[in-house]
């Protein structure tokens, strides 16, 4: 029995194993069951999606009590435990390892496997089944392709300042290369609150935030330089970490933590799920993420103490890079802040609250939070950002367009061209029929020329003349165009019906673990789709729309800055919210 496994930056179609014979097919990525339906014809043989096997936040709930037995084992000279910091980054691959488990049992335990590429996820699959897994990349000729055409895709799919930062991100993580260049900050000597960011949407929120306190110093210091470009206040100074590196890394806290790593790794393979990441190879990079996060550690420490920070206030605490000043600052007894730059943060469902107070923007937010992630209700509270807007002036409703959220799938498992061959032909249809067009609105993270290529692929020419690309910040224009959106789980849902536009969720396509979709149902933010054939019916639904149209306060609720300052400075006793507490500093 011959197995292909296909890896989630593959398509069986293109490759070298598009023309040979398969007993069965197993998808390591995530796809749908009309992928699997066309595969299976196409390829004449059975087709195994592992993601079928994941359930959802059960076994996001399990990742957390599988990493627990790490906790309190890689504690710094700051009291910051690196085992609960950097395990936040392997639960992708913690959650495919258990779906890996269940899948494993589906396979003839003597089939011929074969893989599309070397390593995870299908070197955890080959370790469960303790085979050998023959790879198309193995030989050297075979690899030196496979290697030109990943950094020819880096040259699609990005410019040549993202590329700049994935390098630096990778080869710089310590920021010893890029403090050699960055100049030396001078302390204002004013007290400021410290706005931590590694990404443009979150200083575009933080910004929004500080804009409410204009008699208030802020301090933005950005870990990228992408995420310098949202920024923009008369109270704000914004800086980078590297400014603050100082001398060389802590060689001797290095070395320890690492140790105390190796024998950590040796203890944690007594379960199973962790033994797959451990033999597959996934957890080699842990010296590396503490070696680095030290050196980070020490520039964030360096900030707290050159600069009079009385506060910090972090929109992404999943984040390493900013996470760490929040947990500094909560040892030195600073106010913390904390708010999500996007809908809701399932990540809570594994981490711990590091923070005094979180603010979130709605109801449907705190309410996840508190119900879905199990965190302290006296400490979410409901304070949203001065409204953000959108660039350009407000423009009439033309409704000339469906316009569809893209979002990259890619770092999610999934696949573009999957994705955009299930929706895009339905919406040129539905647009055709209405007279209209359709607009795919590009993420941040997305490239035009890659997303471009896909459209010229899955499209004809006629259904192509129908469709226009748009990248860049979303717009009041862009808005105004929208006779409804539709996305599969992405927040602009929220913009969407901020603005009285109706949105629509691709609920068949696989979501991620934490189930936003049915939080989004739960308050009737966005009307869910269950199959591509629905999208068919969207005319028909709009109908109804505006009868269900949550109200504007359920949306988006402005912090009172009186409340807000009183957190920043530390008044947390004066707090109008009843018996809320410090966090602990442990």
């Amino acid at each position: 029995m011959r197995v292909l496994l296909l890896h989630p930056e593959d398509s069986p179609r293109h490759g070298p194993w598009a023309g040979r014979r398969w007993d069965l097919i197993v998808d390591l990525g995530k796809s749908s069951a009309f992928s699997e339906a066309k595969w299976s014809a196409e390829y004449g043989c059975a087709v195994l999606r592992s993601d079928c096997f994941r359930q959802g936040i059960e076994d996001v709930k399990q990742v957390r009590k599988i990493f627990s037995a790490g906790m309190g084992r890689l504690v710094c000279h700051e009291g910051i435990d690196w085992w609960d910091l950097t395990s936040l980054s392997l639960e992708p691959e913690a959650i495919t390892g258990l779906a890996l488990v269940r899948l494993a049992e589906e396979i003839n335990p003597s089939a011929e496997l074969w893989s599309t590429r070397p390593g995870w996820p299908g070197s955890g699959l080959a370790a469960l089944l303790g085979r050998s897994v023959s790879s198309f990349e193995n030989g050297k000729l075979t690899r030196a392709v496979g290697r030109a055409g990943h950094y020819a895709g880096l040259l699609r799919r990005f410019t040549a300042a993202q590329i700049k930062e994935i390098f630096l991100d990778k080869y710089d993580a310590g920021y010893q290369w890029r403090s050699r260049f960055a100049s030396r900050p001078r302390s204002s000597g004013k007290p400021v609150v410290l706005l931590p960011t590694a990404y443009r949407n979150v200083s575009h929120m933080a910004v929004a935030y500080a804009s409410l306190l204009p008699d208030q110093s802020f301090l933005m210091v950005a870990t990228r330089q992408s995420a310098k470009s949202a920024a923009a206040a008369d109270n704000l100074v914004v800086r980078d970490l590297a400014a603050y590196v100082k001398g060389d890394p802590p060689a001797s806290e290095i070395a320890s933590l690492t140790a105390k790593w190796f024998e950590l790794e040796t203890e944690l393979c007594s379960s199973p799920e962790m033994r797959i990441l451990v033999e597959a190879g996934v957890m080699d990079v842990l010296p590396n993420w503490i070696r680095d996060g030290l050196c980070a550690r020490n520039a964030w420490r360096n900030v707290i103490d050159d600069e009079p920070v009385q506060a910090v206030l972090c929109g992404d605490d999943s984040n390493l890079y900013t996470r760490v000043p929040v947990l500094l600052a909560a040892k030195r007894k600073i106010p913390t802040v904390d708010f999500h730059h996007g809908a809701l943060d399932g990540r809570y469902l594994l981490k711990d609250l590091p923070c005094d107070v979180y603010l979130t923007k709605n109801e449907m937010e705190r309410d996840y939070l508190i119900r879905v992630c199990g965190l302290p209700n006296e400490r979410i509270v409901i304070g949203a950002p001065s409204p953000l807007r959108y660039g350009g002036r407000s423009s009439p409703r033309k409704e000339s367009a469906a316009v569809f959220f893209s979002e990259p799938y890619e770092s999610a498992e999934r696949r573009g061209e999957e994705v955009y061959g299930e929706i895009l032909p339905a919406l040129c249809r539905v647009a055709r029929e209405a007279g209209r067009r359709v607009i795919v609105k590009l993420h941040p993270f997305e490239s035009y020329n890659e997303r471009s290529r896909l459209l010229t692929e899955i499209l004809d020419a006629e259904n192509r003349k129908l469709v226009t690309m748009v990248d860049g910040p979303l717009t009041s224009e862009l808005m105004s165009q929208a006779w409804f959106g539709i996305t599969v789980e992405s927040t602009t849902v929220i913009d969407c019906l901020q603005n009285g536009i109706a949105c629509f969720l691709c609920g068949w396509l696989p979501p991620s673990p934490y189930e936003y979709i049915p939080q989004y149902a739960r308050f009737g933010v966005g009307e869910v789709l269950h199959s591509a054939e629905q999208i068919g019916e969207i005319p028909g639904r709009l109908a109804n729309f505006q009868s269900r149209l949550p109200s504007p306060m359920s949306l988006y609720k402005t912090v009172d800055p009186a409340q807000l300052q009183r957190w920043l400075t530390g008044g947390l006793q004066e707090s109008s919210i009843a018996g809320l507490p410090r966090r602990s500093a442990s």
